[in-house]
């Protein structure tokens, strides 16, 4: 194993985080938010500088010594990808703690795992808690970790090689890794390119629906990480306005698509965007899911275009893992909370910022299982599985079983052990699905998750990353085998 280059590597994200940092301090030398009920004071200041200190002089002295070998292999791919988002999101949350605006180290390590994993999770029944900039940085770690932390850092860092290929391997969602061009580096920019236009593009957006420009930054940072953290307590119900609900619930679904896939407008291969079979099936779940849950919950609302609002937006913020609040669940249907529960573990598409199972692996599955009933009737028929026109080999299809059993049995496990902090299944459950799954609120609960145990907070905030970086990654890095030198 290339401890060395592990080591060096983790320091140099940590200069990066340092620098990233530097974000809210300028928001709160601009003042952008004036009407806070706790401002930017001295010691919010104090708090970001003395976190910057400790990351500067951490990354310094860790990249000062060059590894011979920089070589990585697998090994030091996922646990360079697990250390660094565990490592960003202790230091992430130091901020809260010094400036005492989350004084409970543990709390405010859940938030910043929630923001960097864009899960929207929080611990805070009362967000004015936080000054304007401590709550832009809470949602900045949405817009960070919305691509990949790693995928950034590989945007920005000095690496003409592919080299990092297992670190990027490790941390790109979806069952199958595919580079955009032949150069790593080149890869990762044009992802965040297009992650970036598609940002500032909804800032002007919602800007021009009538946001104020510092709301619009922070809900456009949700809407592109299909994070979910806002300004206000009630979300965006707060704005009271049919047509931002409607371009939220539009915006996370943009950012629900494969990524790859706008790369292919930009070449003009509309026929190739179009011809998704991810895309169209996750496009029908959003529409038929809208329109069964809008008849479900019509009689709350007595009006179809009221019922179809709440039911779009809910959707497509849960099937996107975005988690933007608007109203409450508590009151409906089982039928719709159930259907939003299903929702919760199927995720948007691979290679997108969301979360959850991901559609082209509910719809492998699915293929699977119909070839397996198939062969029972017709044992010694060859029975092929087809994506997009292209056969799907049989270790593929091996691993994303084997992925669904790993998936399962951790959600049972945590189920089991959060489910000593309540007695409520449903609170639980859907607790347990929203941090794993990236999610953010729970449903049929209008609580927050300041209601578990620091022992719960701590293994759904774990929970939170290894969801974002689909499971392995972290298991490996707490199987003794891993750091052994075979």
């Amino acid at each position: 194993m290339n401890k060395s280059m592990i080591r060096y590597l983790l320091a140099k994200l940590l200069l990066i985080e340092a620098m990233l940092l530097c974000v809210p301090i300028v928001v709160a030398l601009l003042n952008l938010k004036n009407d806070f009920v706790v401002k930017d004071s001295p010691t919010v200041f104090i708090s970001l500088f003395a976190t910057i200190a400790i990351l500067l002089l951490l990354g310094g002295i860790g990249s000062f010594f060059k590894p011979k070998d920089f070589h990585i292999y697998a090994k030091e791919g996922v646990l360079i990808v697990a250390l660094c988002w565990i490592l960003w999101s202790f230091f992430g949350a130091l901020p809260f703690v010094f400036s005492g605006q989350i004084p409970n180290i543990i709390d405010a390590f859940f938030e910043v795992s929630s923001g960097f994993t864009t899960t929207g999770a929080t611990i805070l029944n009362d967000v004015s808690v936080l000054s304007p900039s401590l709550l832009f940085w809470r949602s900045f770690t949405h817009l960070i970790g919305g691509m990949g932390v790693l995928v950034f850092a590989l945007a920005i860092m000095d690496n003409n090689k592919n080299s990092h290929l297992e670190v990027m391997k490790a941390e790109v969602p979806g069952p199958v890794f595919g580079k955009i061009v032949s150069k790593l580096k080149n890869t990762a920019q044009i992802l965040y390119y297009l992650y970036l236009a598609l940002f500032f593009l909804f800032v002007i957006i919602y800007f021009c629906a009538g946001m104020p420009l510092y709301d619009s930054f922070i809900i456009a940072m949700g809407t592109a990480g299909t994070g979910g953290f806002t300004v206000f307590n009630d979300g965006i119900a707060h704005y009271h306005s049919t047509l931002i609900t409607y371009l939220v619930s539009f915006g996370v679904l943009v950012f629900g698509v494969n990524f790859n896939l706008y790369y292919y407008i930009m070449l003009r291969k509309f026929k190739a965007f179009f011809g998704d079979e991810e895309l169209r099936t996750y496009l029908m779940i959003v529409g038929v899911s809208s329109l069964l849950i809008a008849c479900n919950i019509f009689h709350l609302y007595h009006n179809f275009a009221d019922s179809f609002e709440m039911s779009f937006f809910q959707v497509s913020n849960v099937i996107t893992t975005t988690g933007f609040g608007f109203g409450n669940t508590v009151d409906w249907p089982l039928f719709s909370q159930f259907l939003l529960l299903m929702l919760m573990v199927v995720g948007g598409s691979a290679g997108s910022t969301a979360g959850g199972l991901k559609v082209i692996r509910c719809l492998i599955l699915a293929r699977i299982g119909k070839n397996q009933i198939r062969s029972m009737l017709s044992p010694n028929r060859v029975m092929t599985l087809h994506i997009n026109g292209s056969s799907l080999d049989k270790d593929t299809q091996h691993k994303i079983l084997k992925y669904f059993v790993v998936y399962t049995l951790i959600m049972i496990a945590l189920i089991a052990v959060v489910s000593f902090d309540s007695n409520n299944f449903m609170t639980v459950v859907s607790a347990v699905f929203s941090c794993f799954n990236n999610i953010g609120p729970m449903i049929g609960t209008t609580d927050t998750f300041a209601i578990f145990s620091p022992i719960s907070k701590l293994l759904l905030s774990i929970a939170m990353i290894a969801g974002r970086l689909e499971i392995y990654p972290m298991l490996l890095l707490f199987m003794p085998r891993t750091w052994s030198n075979r």
